[in-house]
């Protein structure tokens, strides 16, 4: 997932058209792009944009199944406009972004950023005992982080270790610009048992381990910010390997070069749906009516067959990222990492 932060390109693509590091609750979203969705028959010019929700995603692949699978249906269905905006995953509300002075509505963010926003009161409480963590968020996916190689110049899959061996491999690396999944990855690297990651991350030893491993790669890292980069830097051939984002990766297919996914010791990072808090009546209403199309087994299944988050090969035994962990840790590893990042 500036200091300045870009508005949202003023171009719409109508129905029949086709992870930035988290900093605080604060920073407003980063509108790269907006789709207005309009119902069937609805119009484009007026009406509809004063009863629009407000979706924020986090774009590529995973953003265009969406708008099939849930947000043009849902649409057509209810008669309800949708604009969907590309942002950084940051759930802070502002007071307007750009179209219209709107704010957003409905957003889908990591758990951990979810479990942070609701104890802080940024998002609607949908139910749950109070001063739950887990009250805000409707689980949207489990999306898998994996080891990503060019094939044609690593005819074997590698693994973590392989990643930080510049010389049998040289060439450059991804990693996500982000404490989260990168902290991970330098521990497993280093020899730390999947199992144990989270146990040795808690320790003041453990992060330093972690970033004394990131600073024997870190004059080749080129750092990605969104799932999209992630697939982006693999496919035009400017690492030779990355942590990535497997479902953009897969939905690339074919590109410029012969991408390979090593999921052994892959992340399970789960995302989840939040709504806005301080909204009128109405507008809770149909973000809560658009969760439930969201989650119907019919729309699940779309969903499923557009967007592919990781395989179901029972072989692959994924790390889940710990939420709870980065919900208590975050705000001191994230300044760890700024500051890991400043140094010379």
């Amino acid at each position: 997932m500036p200091a300045s932060l870009p508005r949202p390109l003023r171009k719409s693509i109508p129905l029949s058209g086709p992870l930035r590091t988290f900093r605080s609750l604060r920073r407003l979203l980063i509108g790269l792009l907006l789709l207005a969705i309009v119902p069937t028959g609805g119009n484009a010019r007026t009406g509809w944009r004063a009863h629009a929700l407000v979706v924020n995603s986090l774009g590529g692949a995973l953003g265009a199944a969406q708008d099939k699978a849930f947000f043009r249906p849902f649409a057509a269905q209810m008669k309800v406009g949708i604009l969907r905006y590309v942002w950084d995953g940051d759930p802070q509300p502002a007071a307007s972004h750009g179209s219209g002075g709107r704010a957003w509505t409905v957003a889908l963010m990591e758990d951990s950023t979810a479990r942070a926003a609701c104890m802080q009161g940024v998002l609607l409480r949908l139910g749950g005992a109070p001063g739950s963590a887990d009250a805000c968020g409707v689980p949207a996916l489990r999306e898998g982080i994996a080891l990503a190689w060019d094939r044609g110049r690593i005819p074997v899959a590698p693994h973590w270790s392989d990643f930080w061996n510049v010389v049998r491999y040289p060439g450059k690396r991804g990693l996500r610009k982000d404490p989260r999944s990168t902290l991970e990855i330098a521990l497993m690297a280093d020899g730390v048992a999947p199992a144990d990651v989270y146990a040795v991350l808690a320790t003041p030893d453990g992060v330093a381990r972690a970033f004394r491993k990131l600073s024997q790669l870190r004059p080749y890292i080129e750092w990605w910010t969104s799932p999209a980069e992630s697939a982006r830097i693999i496919g035009n051939g400017s690492v030779l390997m990355t942590s990535a984002v497997g479902g953009e990766v897969t939905a690339a297919g074919s590109g410029q070069r012969d991408v390979g996914l090593q999921w052994e010791q892959s992340l399970d990072d789960g995302l989840s749906w939040g709504v806005a808090p301080d909204l009128d009546r109405a507008t809770r209403d149909r973000a809560r009516s658009l969760l439930h199309f969201m989650t119907q087994p019919e729309q699940v299944a779309r969903f499923a067959s557009l967007y592919h988050a990781r395989p179901d090969a029972p072989s692959a035994q994924p790390v889940p990222m710990d939420a709870a962990f980065w919900q208590e840790h975050l705000p001191d590893l994230s300044r760890r990492f700024a500051d890991w990042l400043a140094a010379p």
